[in-house]
């Protein structure tokens, strides 16, 4: 009993000292790939032998298989390289004060696994200045207003002109396109034979792609969703067999969301001043009601009418503060 005491005792110090060998790490510098002075050098390894104990590493002077740390510089831009025992890890700095965030983002990769790239291994305590100042797409935005013609179909098409004004914003091959006041009125003409229609998009959002990203011209396609109006001015008499009077149905409205279906060709995009031609196709998702009334102003029924509408415009555009 004494020699199995004895023995296990034995095997459990031994363990214990290879987990502490084995958890025991230190820090060298490959003078010969690193460009920083002695006393940069110095620090480099100060600052990353303290990453290291922060999570949870024991550190030593001397050590079988170090982390090997290389600074390149070039200008204001240096270029880490950190391999060890867990394997090898590359950030960029912007200058000395952004080393200590980049090694703070390398060995919590080292020791998680998880990427430099994304956002597995930042938090809001080590985010480097070269990431703060990370290059954005830019975007060229402009206002316009549109003039047009087009037709609203409510039973009979009614020909009617059409304006609106909107902002439209251009990254590349994909535009956002925000317009708003967009009316199509026609005149004012009611008869029992004739009659008129309006329609609106008060507010409309929609997207568009670009088919040639970088040329001056470019044909585009697109669509979205508008908040809109619909309005039909008539009444249609329906005359019944002699002697017992006729009925006839008036105009109408409605109001709701709408599907918008866009597709033109936008020219002079190198410029501060944009224009385009363009058609739309408005897709009410609502109908507009009419009632039907007897010669003696009786209602005897109410109907519903889809009121699609086509329109082709011209728009002109313009940025401001752009030279």
């Amino acid at each position: 009993m004494r020699t199995y005491v004895i023995r296990t005792t034995v095997v459990a110090m031994f363990l214990c000292a290879a987990a502490v060998a084995q958890a025991q790490v230190c820090v060298t510098i490959d003078e010969s790939h690193d460009t920083l002075t002695r006393d940069d050098r110095a620090a480099a390894v100060l600052l990353l032998n303290r990453q290291l104990a922060s999570a949870g590493e024991q550190i030593v002077a001397d050590c079988p298989t170090p982390y090997v740390l290389a600074h390149v510089k070039l200008g204001n831009t240096i270029t880490v390289t950190l391999s060890g025992p867990k394997g090898s890890r590359e950030g960029t700095a912007l200058g000395l004060d952004d080393l200590p965030a980049l090694y703070s983002q390398m060995v919590r990769s080292l020791e998680t696994g998880r990427p430099m790239t994304g956002l597995g291994v930042v938090d809001r305590t080590n985010v480097t200045a070269a990431q703060a100042t990370a290059q954005r797409v830019h975007s060229d935005g402009f206002f316009y207003a549109r003039l047009g013609y087009g037709g609203i179909f409510a039973g009979r098409t009614y020909g009617v002109p059409s304006f609106g004004l909107g902002y439209r914003a251009e990254i590349d091959k994909i535009a956002i396109d925000v317009s708003f006041l967009n009316f199509q009125i026609s005149n004012s003409d009611f008869s029992y034979t004739g009659g008129s229609a309006d329609s609106a998009s008060l507010v409309k959002l929609s997207g568009l792609y670009m088919v040639h990203r970088d040329a001056s011209s470019t044909p585009y396609v697109g669509g979205g969703l508008s908040w809109g109006h619909t309005s039909v001015f008539d009444s249609q008499l329906v005359t019944t067999t002699p002697g017992t009077g006729y009925t006839y149905t008036t105009g109408g409205d409605g109001s709701g969301l709408q599907g918008e279906l866009s597709a033109g060709y936008e020219f002079a995009r190198a410029t501060t001043i944009r224009m385009f031609v363009q058609a739309d196709a408005i897709l009410p998702f609502y109908s507009v009601n009419s009632q039907t009334f007897s010669s003696r102003g009786v209602p005897m029924a109410s109907t519903g009418r889809w009121t699609p509408s086509l329109l082709m415009s011209v728009g002109l555009g313009w940025q401001r503060g752009r030279k």
